[in-house]
């Protein structure tokens, strides 16, 4: 009987295009933390009656994320306001013309995020992208936090 026998190094390429593939085409899953917004009690310039909170962004995962540039505040589409008759409370982080940050597992970013100050709570709503440029979309309900009880909540 005739067995063809694979040379060491057919066989090492081969597991390299196995494990090339495999890493290629992995489903994107980032683990992203979204922190409660801390009221830092400043008002906007230009919406009446908007406050501008900080949301703490970090990456939990073991891969290195990228998240829409932070350097500009974000704000809702529609502060305070009715959009199509219901009221909303979303606000999108989206890169846009922004671009993108590359995140580091642990690291994180803060963002800015003007909302009415009458909102409790809000929903916001992530782009996240890996190496590959696939992106995802993360939603998250954040519940406002006074200076105070951001404090207590760090401290434990």
């Amino acid at each position: 009987m005739f067995v063809k026998r694979f040379r060491i190094s057919t066989l090492l390429i081969f597991t390299a295009l196995c494990a090339g593939a495999f890493v290629v085409l992995r489903p994107f899953d980032p683990q992203v933390r979204i922190y409660d917004p801390v009221d830092l009690d400043r008002y906007h310039g230009y919406y009446h009656g908007a406050k501008i909170y900080e949301v703490s962004v970090v990456n939990a995962g073991g891969h290195a994320i990228w998240l829409p540039d932070n350097s500009e505040p974000f704000a809702s589409s529609a502060i305070g306001h009715f959009v199509g008759g219901v009221r909303t409370n979303r606000v999108f982080v989206w890169a846009e013309e922004r671009g993108f940050e590359q995140v580091q597992p642990g690291e994180g970013l803060v963002y800015q995020i003007c909302m009415s100050e009458s909102d409790a709570d809000f929903e916001v709503v992530i782009e996240v992208q890996d190496w590959r440029g696939r992106s995802q979309r993360i939603d998250d309900r954040v519940y406002v936090l006074k200076p105070s009880e951001a404090r207590e909540a760090s401290a434990s």
